[in-house]
């Protein structure tokens, strides 16, 4: 009777152990939240623009995380903040894992376009006077060259030689009529299309300009 009254026992605590809201063990495991920014925006330039890339994870278990990145051209990396530099034009997916220590994983994503500054230009000068001059740029790494192609105010225009820096500064010089070299300094934009900024002469003060890609 002893051994009988036992084992009736141990069949009560089985029972009740399978019952719904009788098991106290640990919660299921939640995958980490994870979200990624980028900067600068727009459009990167190809062997130039220094991307900045950022995570933001969190995992509701407390767990410690795991961050790895394919950047999308061949190229991965860890942590949670990547810093890159494209080398060649194109569209890129990039992704981040998050993973953490009890097995759950979350994967994001984005695309990055990435492009340069070759192909023709015209340069608008305003101020007290106005001139448009057109440029036929080309983009090897960070340098610069331009070759004029249209010169409706004046027939004595030079190339210009110049180059771009992270994110999007671009600087370029050409020996105007007199002799003189003129500076034209000035960001891109995001999406690569214009560069705002200044078109300086020694003999007077920087002009507002723009550069439009045509």
């Amino acid at each position: 009777m002893r051994v009988s009254a036992i084992w009736w026992a141990l069949l009560v605590c089985a029972i009740a152990f399978l019952q719904p809201g009788c098991n106290k063990g640990s919660p299921a495991n939640a995958s980490p939240t994870v979200s990624i920014s980028r900067t600068p925006d727009g459009l990167l330039i190809s062997g130039v623009t220094v991307a900045v890339f950022t995570a933001a994870a969190s995992d509701a278990n407390g767990d410690a995380l795991t961050m790895t990145w394919d950047l999308g051209d061949g190229q991965t990396a860890s942590g949670a903040s990547v810093v890159h530099v494209y080398a060649r034009d194109g569209v890129f997916p990039v992704a981040l894992t998050v993973s953490d220590s009890h097995g759950g994983v979350t994967t994001v994503g984005s695309s990055i376009t990435v492009g340069n500054l070759s192909g023709r230009w015209l340069l608008s000068e305003g101020g007290g006077r106005f001139y448009e001059r057109g440029f036929d740029v080309v983009q090897i790494g960070s340098v610069l060259g331009g070759r004029p192609y249209s010169e409706p105010d004046k027939g004595c225009l030079g190339d210009l030689q110049g180059h771009v820096t992270s994110p999007r500064t671009v600087r370029f010089d050409f020996r105007a009529c007199d002799g003189n070299v003129v500076v034209v300094v000035g960001n891109a934009t995001g999406d690569l299309l214009q560069i705002p900024g200044t078109y300086a002469h020694p003999d007077g003060p920087p002009q507002p300009m723009v550069l439009t890609r045509q």
